[in-house]
């Protein structure tokens, strides 16, 4: 009998079972831990596993059963029909299997609904650290690729690739692997597992993520063999090549300074609650999605908010359509419990906050999460610059930092647009909002303000400038920090939407466009319909404009010291690039404030 089973690995440094000595209360506390989690008044004991002692390593086996609900008719039915839960029920075998190494690790294996269990003490990045210590760029084939991006338009990515696309292929600027499937190259598979090759020419395949899985069934001398193996890669030196980020795993350094300027952050935030004419600096920049699945998150059609009121209990605060007003919701009621005075209860609240998604057509919610997990940001501690995403705390590595100075250089000093191409200053402390400053330029001949304008999708840009030969897209931001995400998400979506457009034929979009500016007061300038369309067979140029938000009014191009937001390059970078390779091209443009 044979099993294609994921490999995940215990972390003993969490902080419910660092301080414990043996496998045995380890493995009690995680079994323990997840019964008073649902309910249970059970009380496991480590002395009803089953243990097997093969060479050097110890098996402990747990054994349940859970019960599994098989049909979603109980719902449907009323409840005459459906009031015995129990007939829509059936038993399922669950188990968890623990393996003890020489090494001192725990490994486990799951099957049926055991995967909940483990889930808060695993190592959340054993597979793809595993990965790292046998990756050989140029050789490795990669099958699929799922990502979180920090950069661009794309916040998540599930990527698959036909023939032969090798890892060195794989542009990992700006992102964050999550679960991989390649093929190994020839070195490694002969190297690490031989033993799994049916003929000599095979490569051997995995999936590695938060586990690590050979993708073919083995029996289980096989599988001793390759949890004996990954105790000797374990020790191989990590490479660094799949990403720019290094994850922090020393939780004395999360818990100690990490977090608590995580909550301190949002806490200053208070005063800044539903006030939109702040400076980007003035606020606390970050993005909000659900970590587990950001396309069931985009997705939903309403939000619904609960908190803490019990140890296990939770009721609803609030219901929302838009994602973007979660983070508010959540803030306006900590201060409304707790006032705006009490950073400790601010905290605790947060921390007890769920955030459901749910779609109109489905009763129970489509995902869920701690609202804390939710947030992904990016600040200084101790003077370097860590990232939050996705409940992992992650710092640039040093090499890669100096990289982005430097290409964030090269693209202001290469690609600038032409002098005096907005020629209003943008004082805030006069035009406070971007809407202001766009409506600056609504009576200057050659230029149309498009803002707010929004047809069939498309957002073509804030400002539009033309001359004989050239037509500009200015898309407008007020400073150069983590807006900058915002910003040249705005250029990448436009540039897709308007490609689209003009290879229509009709180009209807446009004369959408067109009728919507007719209703706006002194917006298009006596440009009939026919001009209008015809400016976008001109050079079509998009133009990413901003300013500086420090307090004096420096260039951004000579001070990139100064500007200290590592998302802004990022963002500045991968946008340069996704805009020449696929769209148009797109020139920078500081405003200047006096």
């Amino acid at each position: 009998m044979t099993q294609n089973p994921k490999i995940y690995r215990i972390n003993k440094d969490h902080r419910l079972l660092k301080s414990l000595s043996t496998t045995k209360l380890i493995i009690s506390k995680i079994i323990n831990s997840y019964l008073k989690g649902v309910g249970s008044n059970s009380n496991f004991k480590a002395d009803s596993l089953k243990v097997y002692i093969k060479e050097e390593f110890t098996y402990y086996l747990y054994l349940y059963n859970s019960n599994e609900i098989v049909s979603d008719w109980q719902e449907f039915l009323p409840n005459e029909l459906a009031h015995d839960s129990s007939e829509f029920m059936q038993q399922k075998l669950s188990l968890i299997l623990f393996i003890e190494t020489d090494r001192e690790e725990i490994f486990c294996l799951i099957g049926g609904n055991s995967y909940q269990v483990i889930l808060p003490f695993i190592d959340q990045s054993f597979g793809l650290d595993t990965y790292s210590r046998i990756m050989k760029p140029e050789y490795d084939e990669l099958a699929s690729i799922k990502s979180r991006g920090i950069t661009g338009a794309i916040a998540g990515q599930n990527q698959q690739f036909r023939g032969v696309y090798r890892i060195i292929d794989f542009i990992r600027f700006g992102k964050v692997p999550q679960e991989i499937h390649l093929k190994l190259s020839s070195e490694i598979s002969d190297l690490h597992f031989n033993f799994l090759k049916s003929k000599m020419n095979d490569r051997i395949q995995v999936f590695v993520g938060k586990a690590f899985k050979i993708k073919k069934n083995v029996d289980f001398d096989s599988l001793h063999t390759i949890i004996n193996e990954l105790g000797i890669i374990s020790e191989l030196e990590k490479s660094d090549y799949l990403s720019s980020y290094e994850e922090i795993t020393d939780n004395n350094f999360i818990d100690n300074f990490c977090k608590p300027e995580l909550f301190n952050r949002m806490y200053n935030d208070i005063g800044n609650l539903n006030n939109k004419n702040l400076s980007p600096n003035s606020k606390f920049e970050h993005d909000f999605t659900n970590p587990n699945d950001i396309a069931k998150f985009y997705e939903a059609d309403y939000y619904v908010l609960k908190e803490k009121t019990g140890e296990r209990e939770y009721s609803i605060f609030e219901t929302v359509t838009d994602k973007e007003t979660i983070y508010n919701a959540v803030l306006n009621r900590a201060v409304e419990r707790f006032g705006d005075n009490d950073p400790f209860n601010f905290r605790v609240f947060l921390q007890g906050v769920r955030v459901l998604c749910y779609q109109s057509d489905k009763k129970k919610s489509t995902i869920k999460a701690g609202f804390i997990y939710h947030i992904s940001t990016e600040f200084l501690v101790q003077g370097k610059p860590v990232f939050l995403i996705d409940a992992k705390w992650y710092i640039l590595r040093d090499s890669f930092i100096n990289d982005l100075k430097i290409n964030t250089h090269h693209i202001l000093k290469t690609y600038p647009a032409s002098l005096n191409l907005l020629p209003f200053p943008w004082n805030k402390q006069i035009v406070k909002t971007e809407k202001k400053y766009n409506l600056l330029y609504r009576k200057l001949q050659n230029y149309i303000v498009i803002d707010t304008i929004i047809a069939d999708g498309l957002e073509l840009c804030d400002i539009l400038k033309y001359d004989d030969k050239n037509l500009y897209l200015i898309h407008v931001k007020y400073g150069f920090g983590s807006n900058m995400r915002e910003l040249t998400n705005q250029v990448i979506i436009s540039a897709r939407r308007l490609k689209e457009v003009l290879a229509t034929e009709e180009k209807q979009t446009l004369n959408v466009i067109y009728d919507k500016l007719l209703l706006k007061k002194n917006r298009i300038n006596n440009i009939s319909l026919d001009e209008f369309r015809n400016l976008f067979n001109r050079k079509i140029t998009y133009v990413l404009a901003f300013t500086s938000h420090l307090k004096d009014d420096v260039l951004v191009e000579d001070n990139i010291d100064r500007f200290e937001s590592n998302i802004a390059r990022f963002s500045l970078i991968q946008c340069s690039s996704d805009m020449r390779a696929n769209y148009y091209d797109m020139v920078t443009y500081q405003i200047r404030r006096n």
